[in-house]
């Protein structure tokens, strides 16, 4: 657990924080982007419950102000495809409009990676445009994905080339990876697989 200081109060982040504990927390109305605040906070409560899922968040008091969901990939995207497991999404990261330039998204990644549960693991993050908080960042697209790519390469992620058309679709879009430091090679192998299924090859 993280404690920061703020104007308002002590901001505790929390790794892959209890399911009661986040359950009795209220969620912060500017955390919209993705979907209602209500809407949100079942989905984060879904996860968390989720033996496989992980939401790290931040709280200020009973309020929640920030996560960082980590799960298993979607069943309809290539990546939950593979047959060695051990690839898991970076999913939702969100935080208050009230707390930004406090850097609580660096913190949350932070917290969640030294926990050491990842380091088995390949976590990917999908970088698609139209997932940018471009009205709250006041951010061109070409900035909040510079952005996203800095967050992401704090705590070890690279940029992957990869022949997923939702991923080359639009060219803002960006898949990144962070490869544990104890991934098998049969994982990391699995993964070059998937990150080449429509051609078979690097490019």
């Amino acid at each position: 657990m993280r404690h920061l200081s703020s104007p308002y109060g002590a901001i505790e982040v929390i790794p892959c924080g209890d399911p009661a504990l986040l359950s009795i927390l209220e969620i912060d109305a500017t955390l919209d982007v993705f979907r209602s605040p209500d809407a949100q906070f079942a989905a984060l409560l879904s996860i968390a419950l989720d033996a496989d899922g992980c939401v790290c968040f931040a709280r200020l008091g009973h309020r929640l102000i920030g996560y960082a969901t980590f799960h298993p990939p979607d069943a309809i995207e290539r990546w939950s495809q593979g047959v060695v497991p051990g690839i898991v999404e970076l999913g939702a990261i969100e935080t208050s409009r009230l707390h930004r330039g406090r850097h609580l998204a660096r913190h949350l990644l932070g917290a969640a990676v030294q926990t050491g549960r990842f380091e088995d693991k390949i976590l990917i993050a999908t970088l698609y445009q139209w997932h940018f908080d471009l009205d709250g960042t006041n951010l061109t697209a070409h900035a909040y994905r510079k952005l996203l790519e800095r967050l992401y390469g704090s705590v070890g992620f690279e940029i992957m080339k990869t022949d997923d058309p939702e991923i080359m679709y639009y060219p803002g879009n960006s898949l990144m990876a962070r490869i544990g430091a104890r991934a098998s090679s049969a994982l990391k192998t699995e993964f070059d697989r998937l990150r080449w299924l429509e051609t078979g090859r690097p490019r």
